[in-house]
């Protein structure tokens, strides 16, 4: 493929150093892989594209290839050629509109360092997977924090780049000469295709304009207890409530006592115990730890008397759950005052501050590592977590199932049993989580754990396509999926959005050279 090696803007990587650099995956999963071109200048796509169209091309780009859980950078099918934005680093600030236009590559941890040099006080819209992950690529792929604009696509304006077909395309409203509206009125004006490029494969993204929240007044780290599973339950309705009710309220992120557990930096999840066994082991670490049976993690953003006051509603209103609320300053303080103590006094208190502690980047807009403890959970080095971390290399196993769950005591109830069922039939830990992403809709999250063999790939596996046909049976389908279970979700071919998405896709797309198999099915 020497006209590879040729495209203006780019280099060319070879299939064998691509498997060095990309091959590596969580969930297992292999790939023959034509090579990668690395894209330095936006220029270079629609080089790439003519050529793609020319040769029968089938290309999977990417802007971090940190997917960890969903496929990490692997494409759905074999032999495609990877298309790496992650070199597309460029920012510019408006300060008017409180946004950033961003090239495709840039992460988290560049957008934290280029705010900061400019001692600007804007919140990264953090997630996650921590400071390497990039911002359009988490949005696109339908990302969501507990920052103010929690759903992250929902803050991409003025997106752009080029259709499979080589055609550009950018905002009606900058067409109009109107730029800074475009910056900050997604929809534009008339029909409008910024849905079309969620989660789609119509084209390639190179930048778009991400609006930022602004610092505010003051912000709360919310942590709620629930002692019983019963009470969880019932407090559903009152959630969605107050979710609608405190727009100062960010997402809240509610996890069972084995999820806990796996959080922790000291992760007891490598025990040999099997079964109900395990579980009593796990109540039994659960009481030990003071870890109560669900504890929600939560932000509140604001006005500082309005803050007080949205405090003490969350009390009254959830009766069944204690509620705690710190400004990042009583964190910090509380952090020194642990300091000054003897390290093996209060070890469940400390267990408690030191995951106050990792919540500080998440609330002030500050991208974390902690987040990606969670694959290390089964390792029984405890390794230590920093940016370096990419648990891919590593070794480390993780698929992530995502439904989407009904904000309501039966929708959540159901969740619980239903995929608690599943898990412990192929013997995986219940380690549930259910994040508020709407007054009406919480995403579920759970974690596969297991170790990369065979029979750990096999076995996770088989248990996430049983996860996926239940949770539709339920009425719980996936938020968004991994690379190698899209065919779990694909519509009947005779279905009208099939049909509907063939037509933009032979339209936008017709050689079908942008990521065949993405949600979208082949043509």
């Amino acid at each position: 493929m020497s006209e590879l090696a040729v495209i203006p803007h780019t280099r060319f990587l070879d299939a064998e150093a691509t498997q060095r650099l990309h091959g590596a995956d969580t969930g297992g999963a292999r790939r023959d892989i034509l090579g990668t071109l690395v894209v330095e200048r936006v220029e270079a796509v629609p080089h790439i594209l003519a050529l793609a169209n020319a040769r029968g091309l089938k290309l999977w780009p990417f802007s971090g290839g940190r997917n960890f859980g969903y496929g990490t950078t692997l494409p759905v099918t074999q032999g495609s050629l990877l298309v790496d934005l992650s070199q597309l680093k460029q920012i510019d600030y408006f300060e008017d509109s409180q946004s950033v236009r961003l090239e495709a590559g840039v992460t988290q941890h560049d957008l934290a360092n280029f705010l900061d040099r400019r001692r600007l006080d804007d919140l990264v819209p953090t997630t996650g997977v921590g400071p390497n992950g990039t911002l359009i690529g988490n949005a696109l792929d339908g990302g969501y924090g507990l920052t103010p604009i929690a759903d992250h696509f929902d803050a991409l304006t003025d997106i752009e780049g080029h259709w499979g077909n080589g055609q550009p395309f950018h905002p009606s409203l900058r067409e109009l000469g109107c730029e800074d509206m475009a910056r900050r009125w997604p929809a534009g004006l008339g029909p409008s295709l910024h849905g079309v490029l969620r989660q789609g494969n119509f084209g390639i993204v190179t930048r778009a304009t991400l609006r930022l929240a602004r610092a505010p007044e003051t912000s709360r780290v919310l942590i709620f207890e629930w002692r019983s599973d019963a009470g969880f339950f019932a407090s559903q309705a009152e959630l969605s409530r107050l979710t609608e009710e405190l727009p100062l309220l960010g997402g809240i992120i509610m996890m069972n006592g084995p999820r806990v557990l796996s959080t922790q930096a000291d992760a007891p999840l490598t025990s040999l115990l099997q079964g109900a066994e395990r579980l009593r082991h796990f109540d039994a670490l659960c009481r030990e730890r003071e870890i109560a049976a669900w504890t929600g993690v939560g932000t509140l953003y604001g006005p500082k008397h309005t803050l007080a006051g949205a405090v003490r509603d969350l009390r009254r209103r959830l009766p069944a759950a204690r509620v705690w609320a710190f400004t990042p300053g009583q964190i910090r303080l509380l952090q020194r005052l642990a300091s000054c103590l003897p390290a093996a006094w209060f070890p469940a208190k400390r267990r408690h501050l030191a995951s106050l502690v990792s919540m500080l980047g998440t609330v002030e807009g500050r991208p974390i590592v902690a987040f990606l403890r969670i694959a290390y959970a089964l390792d029984p080095s405890r390794p230590v977590m920093d940016v370096s971390r990419h648990p891919a290399r590593d070794g480390r196993g993780i698929l992530w199932f995502a439904p989407l769950v009904p904000l309501a005591e039966a929708g959540v109830r159901r969740y619980v049993e239903a995929m608690s069922q599943v898990l412990a039939t192929h013997g995986f830990d219940p380690l549930l989580a259910v994040t508020t992403r709407s007054s009406r809709v919480h995403c579920g999250t759970i974690p596969l754990l297991f170790d990369k063999t065979p029979a750990g790939i096999t076995r996770a596996r088989a248990c996430y396509r049983e996860l996926v046909a239940t949770g539709l049976q339920c009425g719980m389908p996936p938020y968004r999926i991994g690379t190698d279970f899209m065919d779990t979700v694909a519509p009947p071919a005779d279905s009208a959005s099939a049909t509907l998405w063939r037509g933009l896709k032979s339209l936008l797309d017709p050689n079908d050279v942008i990521a065949p198999g993405r949600y979208v099915m082949p043509l």
